[in-house]
């Protein structure tokens, strides 16, 4: 009788395994620490001296005239703490990076945009932060390409790379999506601190980008501020080369890209984490696009995606939202159903975790079946 319910548990174990478009692993989604601002879509996130930050972004329903935030609040973990304000006017779809100057971090907060009195307006502009107080007396400006009158931009990426920040893509005034990128070098000073690196991909708005193991990572976006024609194209890069790797299409005779079909959108989120066995994975989730639900892990050293758990349910359809890592776990706030309809300020965490017909045959299942 025995034998039998240890066969039993084993095709437990194997359908277990089976139903899972991810052969054997998958995650877990719990609700965190609300965030304590209002609701928003279009804000912005960076990690300074081990602790996050979310601020600025839009609210359609605030009562005011300005939509814009200019709030920011600090994430330690368990709470959300009022920090300074942004020094200038709010906006949405901003971007920052990190770097470490004299001896310290600081952070870079600009670009974006506003629309006030039927006047749209992008930026080009970066303020620093220090965790404590911004600097008002020193504003750097991304360098104005020869076919436009600034650098101003919306949408677009940003990440720290080697001690050095790097800010580009986005929908810039006009409605037109561009791929430039440019890298910051905080030992130099005035226009010599930019110099453009020349991104291979294609333009667009929306993307996201995430750092592994000294390489960044760049992907996703559209064509379009309307969130079509999603970009397929994934780079990596070094601070020195662009690397082009699978694309996120399924490719006839190769098993492992069935899905990738499901990956592709815009305005989504990003974050990485080392749960999955010590090795740091990439994460994308929410955004616009046909499969919004999904969440994708990327493994940079097999150049492969593979499917993680659902967003539950109660995460609601969402994009323009932000994503974040925090004591390695990803974390997934604030966002709306469309750019003027902010959700909640609901927050959730993301767990890797991993499951096998070994992991199944060895837990306390077996003493339920009299083992």
């Amino acid at each position: 009788m025995k034998k039998v319910n240890f066969l039993c548990l084993i095709m437990l174990g194997l359908f277990f395994v089976a139903c899972h478009s991810n052969d054997d692993t998958w995650g877990d989604w719990s609700r965190g620490y609300s965030f304590s601002g209002r609701p928003r879509t279009g804000a912005v996130t960076f990690t300074l001296n081990g602790e996050v930050y979310v601020g600025l972004g839009r609210n359609e329903n605030v009562e005011e005239k300005d939509k814009y935030l200019t709030d920011f609040w600090k994430f330690n973990g368990k709470s959300w703490v009022s920090v300074a304000s942004f020094p200038t006017v709010g906006r949405a779809g901003a971007v920052a990076f990190v770097v470490g100057e004299e001896g310290h971090q600081v952070a870079y907060v600009g670009t974006g945009y506003r629309e006030y009195l039927g006047k749209e307006t992008y930026y080009d502009n970066f303020y620093t932060f220090d965790g404590v107080s911004w600097d008002t007396t020193t504003v750097i400006k991304l360098p104005k390409p020869a076919d436009r009158k600034d650098g101003g931009r919306r949408d677009g990426i940003a990440f720290s790379l080697n001690g050095k920040g790097y800010v580009g893509t986005g929908l810039v005034s006009g409605g037109m999506v561009v791929n430039d990128m440019y890298c910051f070098d905080p030992s130099k000073s005035g226009d010599a601190a930019w110099s453009n690196v020349e991104f291979r991909g294609e333009p667009r708005c929306g993307a996201v980008a995430f750092v592994i193991k000294d390489k960044a990572v760049v992907c996703l976006g559209a064509a379009s501020s309307s969130g079509s024609n999603f970009r397929r194209d994934v780079y990596t890069f070094d601070g020195t080369t662009w690397d082009d790797k699978e694309p996120l299409v399924d490719q006839d005779g190769r098993g492992f890209d069935n899905d990738y079909n499901q990956i592709p959108r815009a305005y989504a989120v990003a974050f990485v984490s080392s749960r999955d066995g010590g090795v740091l994975k990439g994460y994308v989730a929410t955004g616009n696009g046909s499969y919004p639900g999904t969440c994708w892990e990327y493994n940079i050293d097999t150049d492969r995606w593979d499917e993680v758990t659902e967003l539950p349910a109660a995460m609601n359809r969402r994009a323009y939202a932000v994503g974040f890592t925090f004591n390695d776990y990803g974390y997934v706030t604030t966002g709306g159903s469309k750019m003027n309809d902010p959700i909640d300020v609901d927050t959730w965490k993301f767990t890797k975790t991993m499951i096998t017909t070994m992991h199944l045959v060895n837990s306390t299942l077996p003493d339920r079946f009299g083992f």
